[in-house]
C-alpha cells in the first residue's frame, strides 16, 4: 500500500506526458510497483484497434487503486482487524524486548487453516479479486490479450525471483515482439541452464502476479518457466535491462534519464538507530528493498564515468550518458510508516499517500522543467 505514493507520482508524470513535455519510453516495477507500472503501460498501449493515451493510463491507474482498497462492509472490517493484529504484533513489552505472538504473518499459505479462511471469504461478501491477485489483474487488464505488440512504444520491465533455481527474472514487453536467441541465459527456455543465474521472459499477467507474490501471504506463482516470488529478492526494480539486449533499430528506447520513485527510503526516516523489534523489521525491509537497486544504479554511474574517460574510443561512442534522478517521500510522511502499514488497505490511507505523491511530484517536475532538479546519488538523501 505504500506504493499509493507512486500512484500519485505517476499521475502527475502522465499529466506532463499528455502535454508533450517529455517522452515516456519505459517503465519498470517490482511488487506493488509492478502493479502501478503495468496499469500505466496498459493504458498507453493500443488494444483491439483502439489507441491508448496518457489520459487513459491516468484514469485506469486511479480506477485500479480505487478497486484495490477495501470496499465498505466486510472488506473494511477484515482490513481493520488484520491491520490491528499486525500493529499489535509490533507492540513490544517495555524493557523486555518481547513482542506479541505472531498471528497475521504466520499463516502458511499452503496450510489447511489459511486455505479454509480463503475459501470462506467470498461467503462473507469479500470480493474474490480482493485477495486473489490473478483475478484482480485480469479484471483491471481485461483486454491484455488484445494488445497490439508491434505498435507498443513504451517498454515495461517487471522484476520477479525464480525460487527453485534462484534466477533473477525480468518479464520484458520487448521480448513479446523480439524473440531471443539462446545466449548467456537470457532466454525463455526452461531446458537451457543459465550460468549467469538470470532470465528474461515475455511479459504476461502471470509475471506481474509473480512480482507481487510475498511468500508469507501467497503461494509461489507458477508460469511455464518456473515458480516465482516477489522481485524484492532480486531486482527492485529492474534497471540495467533498459540499456542492452535490443536491436540496433530500437536504440531510441534507451532512456536519457532514469527517474527512480523511491518508496523504501534510503535513509532511516526518524534519523535514529532502530532499537525496538518493529523498527528493526521495518528498517530491515527498507534496506533489503534498496540493496539491488543501488547496486544497479552504482554500475550505471560507473558506465557514465568510463564513457567520459573513453569518449574518443568505441566504448564512449557506443554508450550514452544517463542521468539518474530520485523522486521520494517527504521525511515527515516516511517517518509515519511501518512495515505493517504496507498492508493497510483502507481508502483514507491510500488517498493520503496518493495525494502526497501528487504534491511531491508536481513540485519535482516543476524543478526538473527549470533544470533545478538534483541527481543521484546526492538526491536520494533528504535535505
Amino acid at each position: 500500500m505504500h506504493a499509493a505514493f507512486e500512484v500519485g507520482v505517476l499521475t502527475e508524470i502522465l499529466n506532463d506526458v499528455e502535454k508533450n513535455k517529455f517522452d515516456l519510453v519505459g517503465l519498470s516495477g517490482t511488487s506493488a510497483g509492478a502493479l502501478c507500472t503495468l496499469i500505466v503501460w496498459y493504458g498507453l498501449a493500443q488494444k483491439n484497434g483502439k489507441p491508448g493515451s496518457a489520459a487513459d493510463a491516468r484514469t485506469q491507474l486511479k480506477d485500479c487503486w480505487d478497486k484495490f482498497v477495501a470496499s465498505p462492509g466486510a472488506e473494511a472490517v477484515l482490513n481493520f482487524l488484520t491491520y490491528r493484529v499486525m500493529r499489535a504484533e509490533e507492540m513490544e513489552v517495555p524493557g523486555l524486548g518481547i513482542n506479541a505472538p505472531l498471528v497475521a504473518g504466520s499463516l502458511n499459505p499452503y496450510g489447511a487453516l489459511y486455505q479454509t479462511v480463503a475459501a470462506w471469504l467470498p461467503h462473507l461478501y469479500v470480493r474474490q479479486e480482493y485477495f486473489d491477485l490473478d483475478g484482480f489483474l485480469k479484471q483491471v487488464c481485461p483486454e491484455f490479450n488484445g494488445i497490439e505488440w508491434q505498435k507498443v512504444t513504451t517498454r515495461l520491465l517487471i522484476g520477479a525471483s525464480e525460487v527453485v533455481n534462484g534466477l533473477e527474472s525480468v518479464f520484458d514487453s520487448y521480448v513479446n515482439t523480439h524473440p531471443q536467441k539462446e545466449n548467456k541465459g537470457m532466454v525463455p527456455n526452461p531446458a537451457w541452464k543459465s550460468a549467469f543465474w538470470r532470465q528474461r521472459l515475455s511479459l504476461t499477467l502471470d509475471g506481474v502476479a509473480a512480482s507481487g507474490t510475498l511468500p508469507i501471504f501467497r503461494k509461489a506463482q507458477q508460469t511455464g518457466y518456473g515458480v516465482y516470488w516477489d522481485g524484492l529478492y532480486s531486482q527492485n526494480p529492474p534497471v540495467r535491462d533498459f540499456f542492452w539486449g535490443m536491436d540496433k533499430a530500437d536504440k531510441a528506447l534507451i532512456p536519457d534519464e532514469l527517474w527512480i520513485v523511491r518508496i523504501n527510503p534510503q535513509q532511516q526516516a526518524k534519523a535514529e538507530t532502530p532499537k525496538l523489534n518493529a523498527a528493526i523489521l521495518d528498517r530491515e525491509n527498507e534496506l533489503m528493498g534498496n540493496l539491488s537497486l543501488n547496486k544497479e544504479l552504482d554500475f550505471l554511474m560507473m558506465v557514465n564515468k568510463w564513457r567520459e574517460e573513453y569518449k574518443n574510443e568505441n566504448f564512449g561512442k557506443n554508450h550514452k550518458h544517463v542521468t539518474v534522478r530520485t523522486i521520494k517521500m517527504t521525511q515527515d510522511i516516511a517517518a509515519t510508516l511501518q512495515y505493517s502499514s504496507k498492508f493497510n488497505r483502507s481508502r483514507d490511507f491510500m488517498e493520503k499517500l496518493r495525494d502526497q505523491g501528487k504534491k511531491v511530484a508536481r513540485g519535482w517536475l516543476d524543478l526538473w522543467q527549470s533544470n533545478k532538479a538534483g541527481e543521484y546519488p546526492e538526491d536520494a538523501a533528504w535535505p
